[in-house]
């Protein structure tokens, strides 16, 4: 699906940074499975695309997603908790994913760039979900943050409840779920789950001032290696996570990533991994 097709959400990629926006403004963002689709097909692109190193999702309007859409759940109600699932064409998980990440929701771990929340309003429920299985989470301080599901007589949503604990420990995570009431940003990052917290009007700058760092001075592997460390290698045990360490390193000691950092190095500036990047100069 390309995103010139998207109508639930908006694409770009600008100077390294692949931008999503959840775009249901009227409905403040509201989870769709026609959203789900695209941003399935989003998080591939970016995936795939050289050019896009880091990713930011956000919110269109004054809300990052208030969760799923409630004319959707009172027809689910109303059925007796019946539902259809869509049915869409979705794109292949990168290659090696391991099979316990074959997921709609965790899509996003799986991808080798990393993705930044920045959490521009409400986000509740389903955007919770889509929250928490970002790398990071960056809020403005007029965010308000909800779990919602003890609220509506559900789980913890689409594994949440064992991903929410590796982000911020199992009290902590309790204490998000079974109090479905809003939090402010800053109480959100108090229990670990927001990592900044920025002034309202100044989130998106920030992030993509942040996002734009990563992408440039961060060399693509190296953040495409940490991710993967982090999130799938520390599944399993330690032996195997420290050899594939330690394998990584030294194929990364022939490439030309690693001769661009050494030569910044010891030139005493800041690599630009994005330099290969630029178009040629008019002649």
């Amino acid at each position: 699906m390309d995103p010139s097709a998207f109508t639930e959400i908006t694409y770009g990629v600008d100077a390294g940074v692949a931008t999503v926006t959840l775009n249901r403004p009227d409905r403040r963002n509201a989870w769709s499975g026609q959203m789900a689709v695209e941003y399935r097909w989003a998080l591939h692109h970016a995936h795939c695309d050289p050019g896009a190193r880091v990713v930011v999702v956000t919110g269109a309007g004054d809300a990052f997603c208030a969760g799923a859409d409630t004319e959707a759940l009172a027809t689910i109600g109303a059925s007796g908790g019946a539902y259809a699932k869509a049915k869409a064409a979705l794109p292949p998980y990168p290659a090696g994913t391991p099979a316990a990440l074959r997921h709609n929701h965790t899509a996003p771990l799986t991808i080798s760039t990393p993705l930044v929340a920045a959490i521009n309003g409400a986000c509740a429920g389903a955007g919770f979900v889509l929250a928490t299985y970002a790398d990071l989470r960056w809020a403005s301080e007029d965010a308000r943050i909800a779990t919602s599901f003890a609220a509506l007589g559900l789980p913890a949503e689409y594994g949440v409840g064992w991903m929410l604990p590796r982000i911020v420990g199992s009290a902590r995570a309790l204490e998000l779920l079974l109090d479905p009431s809003p939090r402010t940003a800053a109480d959100a990052a108090r229990l670990g789950f927001v990592q900044r917290v920025l002034p309202a009007g100044e989130l998106l700058t920030a992030v993509g001032d942040y996002a734009r760092r990563l992408a440039r001075h961060s060399a693509p592997a190296s953040l495409a290696m940490m991710k993967r460390a982090v999130v799938v290698d520390a599944v399993g045990d330690l032996d195997a996570a420290y050899r594939r360490s330690v394998a990584d390193m030294d194929g990364a000691l022939a490439t030309a990533d690693f001769r661009t950092g050494v030569a910044a190095a010891r030139a005493k500036t800041a690599p630009d991994f994005l330099a290969p990047l630029q178009p040629e100069p008019a002649p």
